[in-house]
């Protein structure tokens, strides 16, 4: 996919004025934060696309990342303020800006603005006490992470993202239609993630965004990974015990059902498994997803020297990572351990955490000084 070159231009430009102006936190191997995105907080009423998730991601970052000292990064778009009006949102939502206030005062918490909640910048909201950022720059070693919402690889919403509020507040609100589909069946979010790549694999660094609502790792969609992953499982699969075939049997019947869906999706929506269409892609693009996925909550965790891509979901609602089928969590198949098949249950809820794919940063930027 070519980028014409005027646009390119002009969004290299915004990129490197927003990675200057941004602040640097000093990250070290025994530090911890989680990253979401893309809650898109509502009213509560029908069109208030975060309802579904809401109970999930709050027994999520109460009962895990907070107890276990983690620091949040919120990347943008958490309230929907091109639909909804802010005291509105706060009303249904205010157990979210305690739960902030919490990270605020045993950990820390770092605001970063989206296109949707862009409003923030424009009036005071008491009920925020912890600063707003463009962007954040982490610092580990010598290498950087560049964390930012994405819109800004957009030049219509650069320019013209009260046009899009417009169009939401008096058009999609009217006629039910959800941020799903405009954001994750888009092109033209696919060429977002096209130019962020390009910016951040010529200069040698990790950028982590949401804004197109799909989860990557490493450069990589969930259809590559979900590809890698059953070519490691059909590896293991001679070598365990018989009892562990049948949960290798099961959780591959599940990812090729998914690949399938996922597969069918793209085709539809004229994407691509791969992100750029290259001989080896450079491991510098990550992207913590959404939290109104239907299937849960995807988000990126640093957290000792290693970045991960974890998935949050219900039981009740989908069961597909669960090895054995039961509800009891599966920690490994057999005596191998298998990316992507750790999966635990959150105390005594029906809410799992799955680890999708990881690996350790300094491997991670090796692979991209090697490789860009």
């Amino acid at each position: 996919m070519r980028v014409p070159e005027v646009a390119a231009s002009t969004i290299e430009i915004t990129l490197q004025r927003l990675f200057d102006s941004s602040p640097v936190r000093e990250l070290s191997s025994s530090d911890k934060l989680v990253v979401v995105s893309d809650l898109h907080l509502g009213d509560g009423g029908s069109r208030d696309d975060f309802l579904s998730n809401g109970d999930l991601l709050e027994q999520v970052l109460r009962r895990y990342y907070l107890m276990n000292d983690f620091s949040l990064v919120l990347n943008g778009d958490i309230e929907e303020l091109q639909r909804f009006p802010f005291d509105a949102i706060l009303r249904r939502w205010q157990v979210f800006y305690e739960l902030f206030r919490q990270f605020a005062h045993r950990t820390e918490i770092y605001r970063i603005v989206g296109n949707h909640d862009d409003a923030l910048w424009h009036f005071d909201m008491p009920s925020l006490d912890h600063p707003l950022f463009a962007a954040l720059r982490l610092s580990f070693g010598s290498d950087t992470i560049f964390l930012f919402h994405g819109h800004q690889a957009t030049i219509f919403f650069e320019r013209f993202n009260e046009v899009s509020g417009f169009f939401l507040r008096h058009f999609a609100n009217r006629l039910n239609i959800r941020n799903i589909p405009v954001h994750y069946e888009s092109t033209k979010r696919y060429r977002t993630e096209h130019r962020v790549y390009a910016f951040s694999s010529a200069r040698k660094i990790v950028s982590i965004i949401g804004h197109t609502h799909r989860p990557l790792f490493e450069s990589l969609s969930k259809i590559d990974t979900l590809k890698f992953r059953i070519e490691q499982l059909c590896r293991d699969y001679p070598v365990v015990s018989p009892r562990a075939r049948q949960a290798i049997e099961k959780v591959v019947e599940g990812y090729k059902e998914e690949l399938t869906h996922l597969w069918d999706k793209d085709r539809r929506d004229g994407m691509r498994s791969g992100l750029y269409n290259e001989q080896i892609s450079v491991p510098c693009l990550f992207n913590s997803g959404c939290a109104i996925g239907k299937r849960g909550v995807t988000a990126i965790e640093i957290a000792e020297g290693q970045i991960s891509l974890v998935h949050w979901f219900d039981r009740r609602r989908s069961d597909r990572y669960l090895a054995n089928g039961n509800g009891r969590a599966a920690r490994r198949i057999g005596d191998f351990p298998t990316e992507g098949s750790e999966v635990r249950r959150l105390d005594d809820t029906e809410y799992y955490r799955t680890v999708l794919k990881k690996d350790r940063l300094e491997y991670v930027f090796s692979r991209i000084r090697l490789l860009a």
